[in-house]
């Protein structure tokens, strides 16, 4: 695909041999400041295009090329991720934009938003109903997208207030993860994520791509170090992703994962622990600090797991001088109904297990331009479609803004909040329950 845009620009899909310009560009966008490049991501980059990477590969970054410019052309880039979430169970493709870039002097001249657009028809063609990113605030609202899916959440942990124990006395410990882990890994994760409405599937080249990437290349910008959490005598009880390099005094963990069963108030404290120990021994981002100043004293562990998560129930309260609720990702549903009725037999359940088992109706929501017509049958979703609403129509029995809709699609929300927060947004009496019970609030936690 070749698209000429304007005065010598040109936006292609990338090629192996942009893996160096590409590099070079994310290191001056992304650098800590005007004189460091940012090396980090640099790497980053080099691994995603070297054609191991487990969603994406050399040929899948939407490039914009200046014909006329003098050494590195690629002024602009959008790296296209394929991954696959599920939703209350049912797996949903998902295309996801990811590392967007473009040069100072180009901005403002339609470059990103031109590069996800071709972005957009691929999804469409390959089937993936759903896009996500996470990025910069308001940017992805101007293409479509919407704050809808948790991302992040933690809670902070205070180190000098954990009791002490030497490390050769703990009951467990961690160590670097291996191949003949990765079964074990890959089922502890998937019991974890079982509770959320909206998780990341991960294959096993996922976690294989972790394992190999701490011994083959230089640490990286948002790579992370994967370990196995085990007893004393070597028993598998989990894993955890820790950083390459921590942040100044802050030692950050972004998942946790252990097997049904384990005695959380029996591991927290050794977990905690053997964190400290990690974090002690990790080196500190340099940027943007001074390369002369000395390191700070590790003080707090942030554990970076989500709304919720059953080790946060376990601390002792003076532990935790911070929690903080999860921002979100962005995501765009072009198709409503489509997504609809891919997830048809989740809407399904909660009706049944709720005072609307087999029911039958129709459900029509005004979007103001355009809506949605939902029709039930004995409990199942028989019609989905949209539709419009003529000028003395008041078949609709609520009304919302298009995208905040999907914030109560996707769980971010409540019907309740999103009236609290949307003037606009209303809801006949009688089919408020019924939004409730197919719509609920719950926690989502999301892999990136």
């Amino acid at each position: 695909m070749r698209r000429d845009l304007t005065d010598g620009l040109v936006l292609r899909w990338s090629t192996a041999k942009d893996v160096e310009d590409l590099a070079k560009l994310n290191s001056l966008v992304f650098r800590w400041d005007q004189n460091e490049p940012n090396l980090g991501l640099a790497n980053v980059v080099r691994r995603c295009m070297r054609g191991d990477h487990p969603s994406m590969g050399p040929e899948d970054v939407m490039v914009v090329e200046d014909i006329h410019k003098e050494g590195n052309r690629i002024v602009a880039c959008a790296f296209y991720l394929q991954e696959e979430w599920e939703y209350d169970g049912i797996v949903v493709p998902v295309a996801r934009p990811d590392i967007v870039a473009t040069e100072p002097a180009y901005r403002n001249r339609g470059l990103i938003r031109a590069a996800l657009e071709v972005m957009h028809e691929r999804a469409e063609r390959e089937g993936r109903p759903v896009q996500g990113i996470t990025g910069i605030p308001y940017f992805y609202r101007q293409f479509g997208y919407e704050y809808a899916v948790d991302e992040r959440g933690h809670v902070a942990v205070a180190l000098g207030l954990l009791p002490d124990k030497p490390a050769d006395e703990e009951p467990y410990r961690l160590r670097q993860a291996r191949t003949e882990d990765v079964p074990a890994i890959a089922a502890c994760y998937r019991q974890q994520q079982a509770g959320y409405l909206v998780s990341r599937r991960l294959p096993a080249s996922f976690w294989q791509y972790y394992i190999d990437a701490e011994h083959e290349m230089e640490p990286m910008w948002n790579d992370e170090r994967l370990r196995v959490v085990e007893r004393a005598g070597g028993d598998f009880r989990g894993f955890v992703f820790t950083p390459y390099r921590r942040s100044d005094d802050t030692f950050t963990v972004s998942m946790i994962g252990l097997v049904p069963g384990t005695n959380l108030a029996h591991a927290a404290p050794a977990l905690l622990r053997e964190l400290k120990r990690l974090g002690e021994q990790t080196t500190v981002k340099r940027s943007p600090t001074p390369s002369d100043a000395p390191d700070k004293p590790l003080q707090k562990l942030v554990l970076e797991l989500g709304r919720n998560h059953p080790l946060y129930e376990t601390l002792e309260p003076g532990w935790l001088p911070h929690r903080e609720a999860p921002s979100a990702w962005y995501v765009r549903v072009p198709d409503l109904p489509r997504l609809l009725r891919l997830v048809a037999p989740a809407l399904e359940r909660r009706l049944l297990n709720s005072r609307f088992t087999g029911h039958s109706g129709e459900l029509k929501l005004d979007f103001y331009r355009g809506g949605l017509r939902m029709c039930f049958e004995d409990g199942k979703l028989k019609t989905v479609e949209d539709c419009r609403f003529g000028a003395y129509d008041s078949s609709a029995k609520g009304g919302f803004p298009p995208l905040p809709f999907l914030c109560l699609v996707f769980g971010h929300s409540s019907l309740d909040e999103l009236r609290a927060a949307y003037p606009d947004i209303w809801v006949d009496g009688e089919a408020e329950a019924f939004l409730k019970t197919l719509f609920p609030k719950r926690a989502s936690r999301l892999v990136d």
